[in-house]
């Protein structure tokens, strides 16, 4: 009797670990690629890696660089920009956007604020799919800029890029809110402290300043409220990725024949609102980040991330 009450205390402790297993893992392999994302701080060196991820390639602590900066940075200097392209394609056809649920630091900070204890709010599917548009159209907008920019440089003689100011080398990095949090801030405070001339220079973009301020504190009140936001509206690394997640290799799976009990369950515990009981076998939404929630929360086992061929 008294072992099988020490059973029962032993399950009862382990339940929520069970209940949880994915987001478990997930946030061990958040924690550990922001450390190695951030490893200067560490000790270690800067990397010739590009990365799919939401994150400043000059932060003060990056290893990596950004792919979406790295896309503008050539655009900018009148090149094509055949590597971060690539990245883009070779990462999104194999592992879609698992990379934005698994390693972005701002995804993994947008799901410690998710653990804020506020009222979730949802909006409808057909309200979700237009904003997801959004990134689309800044994605576009970026690139136009970019190429412009890139063709002036081109024409210069001699070759420069300063009358266009902050954004001469990567027009989103003027607004982006992800650069601000983790370059912009810390870059402000520390040459404002030390009276560095180029804080002072920073004081000269008063205006530019308060306005990814303002974009910043935007996003982050929109992710309290609504999971994710960022990354299913506004984000440009996850509208290129999106592209390509439909047709990846790894990627969530629903196996119908499992789906008896006809609960919600899933969908509701989705961040992104992906309608996942409206596909039959493989779950191809372009919001999905392969996150594992929706596998964590179902109690039939009808889901599973997998290899998908």
């Amino acid at each position: 009797m008294a072992t099988k009450q020490k059973k029962n205390k032993i399950s009862v402790f382990l339940r929520p670990i069970d209940e949880h297993r994915i987001r478990i893992i997930r946030t061990l392999v958040q924690v550990i690629s922001f450390g190695l994302i951030n490893g200067v701080v560490f000790g270690l060196g800067r990397m010739a890696v590009i990365l799919p991820i939401e994150y400043p390639s000059g932060g003060p602590f990056s290893t990596v660089w950004s792919a979406f900066e790295a896309l503008q940075y050539a655009i900018t200097f009148g090149m094509f920009p055949y590597l971060a392209v690539s990245i883009f394609l070779l990462v999104g056809s194999i592992f879609g956007k698992t990379s934005c649920g698994w390693i972005c630091p701002f995804g993994a900070v947008q799901d410690m604020i998710s653990y804020i204890p506020t009222k979730k709010k949802k909006v409808s599917r057909p309200t979700n799919k237009s904003l997801g548009k959004v990134g689309l159209v800044l994605v576009i907008f970026i690139v136009v800029m970019s190429v412009i920019i890139g063709a002036s440089w081109a024409n210069s003689d001699p070759h420069t890029k300063t009358a266009w100011g902050a954004g001469r080398d990567m027009p989103f990095s003027t607004v982006d809110p992800v650069s601000t949090i983790f370059a912009t801030l810390y870059y402000y405070l520390k040459w404002g402290i030390q009276g560095d001339s180029v804080g002072a220079e920073i004081g000269q973009w008063e205006f530019l300043f308060f306005l990814r301020l303002a974009v910043l504190i935007f996003v982050l009140v929109m992710i309290v409220f609504y999971p994710r936001a960022y990354c299913r509206w506004f984000c440009p690394t996850g509208v290129i990725l999106g592209f390509f997640s439909k047709f990846s290799i790894l990627g969530m799976k629903i196996n119908k024949n499992r789906c008896t009990s006809g609960c919600d369950a899933c969908e509701k515990a989705c961040p992104v609102q992906v309608p996942i009981l409206s596909y039959d076998k493989n779950i191809t939404d372009k919001a999905c980040t392969n996150c594992g929630e929706c596998i964590d929360a179902c109690k039939e086992g009808a889901l599973k991330l997998t290899l998908r061929f």
